[in-house]
C-alpha cells in the first residue's frame, strides 16, 4: 500500500474490525469503519489525479471539497467509490431523498476504534430544477465507498460498505486506493482562443429586457437569469490542478468537485445554502454585486437602490420560509459585505433554531430555489424561466454538500462553475434581475463572473507530488 495513507498495521486493523462489525450484522445494513492516519496536512489533490476522469468513461464517481480558509484550518475532504447511492427527480426528490436517509440512518453503524470523533458522512448533489436532462441526477445521496479527511494537522478515512457486499469489501477499498496512486497531474492544458459570439450576448440581453417588461406588468419581482460559454483546451483538462488554483485563488469560498461518467462539475462559491448543527441552522441571504472594473464596463456601487432592494428581497423570502419551522429566528439589521475575488456581495446570514420533527431534507425542500438563484415569487419566476428556455447544466446553482449519521449537514449553492468533459469546458454564471437593472450592466456582471473559472483554468499550474508518492517517467 502506498506510504501516504496505510502500512500493514492499519490495513490488518481494518481488516479485524471490518470482520468483527460483519459478525453482528444484516445483509441490508451499512457499515462505516474510521482510521486515524496520523498527523498532517493534505489536501488530497496532489495524490490521486487519476480520480478525475478526462477520457476514461468507466472510472468511478468521486468528489472533493474545501471549505473556506475564513473559517478557521480549512478542511479537504475527498470523497472515492460509493457504497450506496440512491438518486431521486421530480417535485417530491428531497422527500425521497429524506425517505431513504431515515432508512440509511437506521441500518449504519459506524466503527471508530482509534476514537476519530468523526462521524461518517453521505455527499448531497441536486441540481437547479426539479427534472435533470443532461445526465445530472436530479437529486442523488451517495455514501462514498472511502472518505479521506483533513483538516488542523490531522488526517482520517473512513471505509464502508453493504453488509451484503462486506466479504469483499477490504480488497476492494485497497484496490480503490492503488489505483488512485498514481503519477502527478497533468501539466495544465492551454486553452484555444474562445469564440464569443455577439448573437449569445444580444439574446441574453433580450431576455433581460422581456424579464424587465414581466417585473413592470407585476408578474414577477426579481428573477435571476443564466447563461454559459464554452471554452476549448489543446487536450483534457486536468481537473486536481484547476481545483487548486480555484482553492488558492479564493481562499473565502467553497472549492468543490464531482467526478461523474467521464465528466467534473467543479466550482468556487461564496453562498451557504444551508448549514444545520444541533438543531441551529445558518442561511445566507446573498444577492447584490458590484466589481472591479475589469471588463470594460462600470461596476454599479453595492449600496445603490437596485443591489439593496435585490438583497433585501433574497432576506425576506428565506425569513418568511423559515418562520413555520423556527422556534427561533434572527437576522441582523444590516447586510455584510462579503469579498469574493473581484467581487462583492450583500449578505445577511440568518440564524434559527429548528422546530421538533424538522430535518435537513425538509430544509432543503423549503429553501430551494431561494430568490438568488432562482426569482420571486418562486413559482412565478420558475414558471417564466421554464417558459423562455432556461437552461442550467449539471448541477449548476443547485446544491453540492454533506449530511452525517446524526442528521446534521450542510449545503452550498453551486455557483462559478463549470462542466469539464475532456478537452472541453463550460462555464456557468448568472445574474439577478429586478426593477431598474440594465441589461448591459448585467451582462457584464455575468462576465465578471464566468472569468472566475476562466481565470483558474489559465493560471492553473503542475501539482508537486507529496511525500513518499514516485514522479511520473
Amino acid at each position: 500500500m502506498p506510504g501516504w495513507l496505510l502500512d500493514a498495521a492499519q490495513i490488518a486493523l481494518l481488516g479485524r474490525r471490518l470482520r468483527a462489525t460483519l459478525a453482528g450484522a444484516r445483509g441490508n445494513d451499512l457499515l462505516s469503519i474510521s482510521l486515524d492516519l496520523g498527523g498532517g496536512d493534505d489536501d488530497w489533490l496532489g495524490v490521486e489525479d487519476g480520480a478525475w476522469p478526462t477520457v476514461d468513461v468507466g472510472r468511478r464517481e468521486c468528489s472533493w471539497w474545501a471549505s473556506p480558509a475564513t473559517s478557521g484550518d480549512r478542511e479537504y475532504r475527498l470523497a472515492i467509490g460509493r457504497a450506496i447511492d440512491f438518486r431521486s427527480t421530480g417535485t417530491a426528490r428531497f422527500s425521497a431523498l429524506q425517505a431513504a436517509f431515515a432508512g440509511l440512518r437506521a441500518a449504519w453503524r459506524h466503527d471508530d476504534p482509534q476514537r476519530t470523533g468523526l462521524s461518517p458522512l453521505a455527499h448531497l448533489g441536486f441540481a437547479f430544477a426539479d427534472e435533470s436532462t443532461d445526465g445530472w441526477p436530479s437529486a442523488q445521496l451517495l455514501v462514498p465507498a472511502i472518505l479521506l479527511r483533513s483538516c488542523g494537522g490531522r488526517r482520517t478515512a473512513t471505509f464502508s460498505c453493504v453488509a451484503a457486499a462486506g466479504e469483499a469489501a477490504l480488497p476492494g477499498w485497497l484496490g480503490e486506493l492503488r489505483a488512485r496512486q498514481g503519477p502527478p497531474s497533468r501539466s495544465p492544458a492551454r486553452l484555444l482562443p474562445e469564440i464569443t459570439g455577439p448573437l449569445a450576448e444580444q439574446a441574453f440581453m433580450a431576455r433581460v429586457a422581456a424579464a424587465l417588461r414581466a417585473i413592470h406588468d407585476g408578474r414577477l419581482e426579481k428573477i435571476v437569469l443564466a447563461r454559459s460559454r464554452r471554452c476549448i483546451a489543446e487536450r483534457a483538462i486536468a481537473v486536481a490542478p484547476l481545483l487548486a488554483a480555484l482553492r488558492d485563488r479564493h481562499p473565502g469560498c467553497t472549492i468543490y468537485g464531482v467526478a461523474r461518467a467521464g465528466e467534473s462539475f467543479v466550482g468556487a462559491t461564496p453562498e451557504r445554502l444551508l448549514v444545520l448543527r444541533r438543531r441551529t441552522l445558518l442561511v445566507d441571504a446573498l444577492a447584490g454585486t458590484a466589481w472591479q472594473d475589469e471588463v470594460g464596463a462600470a461596476s454599479p456601487s453595492l449600496h445603490d437602490a437596485k443591489n439593496r432592494r435585490e438583497q433585501q428581497l433574497v432576506v425576506d423570502a428565506v425569513r418568511t420560509t423559515l418562520l413555520p419551522l423556527c422556534s427561533a429566528l434572527a437576522a441582523p439589521q444590516a447586510a455584510e459585505v462579503l469579498q469574493s475575488g473581484s467581487l462583492q456581495h450583500l449578505r445577511t446570514t440568518v440564524r434559527g433554531r429548528l422546530r421538533p420533527g424538522v430535518g435537513f431534507f425538509e430544509l432543503l425542500a423549503s429553501l430551494h430555489p431561494t430568490p438568488a438563484v432562482g426569482g420571486w415569487p418562486v413559482a412565478a419566476a420558475s414558471r417564466w424561466l421554464q417558459a423562455h428556455g432556461e437552461r442550467r447544466g449539471a448541477w449548476y446553482s443547485g446544491g453540492i454538500g454533506w449530511v452525517d449519521r446524526d442528521g446534521d449537514g450542510e449545503s452550498v449553492v453551486a455557483l462559478r462553475c463549470a462542466r469539464i468533459d475532456g478537452r472541453q469546458a463550460e462555464l456557468f454564471a448568472g445574474a439577478g434581475i429586478v426593477g431598474g437593472s440594465d441589461p448591459a450592466q448585467e451582462l457584464a456582471e455575468t462576465e465578471v463572473k464566468l472569468a472566475v473559472i476562466a481565470d483558474a483554468l489559465r493560471h492553473a499550474r503542475r501539482r508537486r507530488p507529496v511525500a513518499g508518492q514516485a514522479a511520473s517517467a
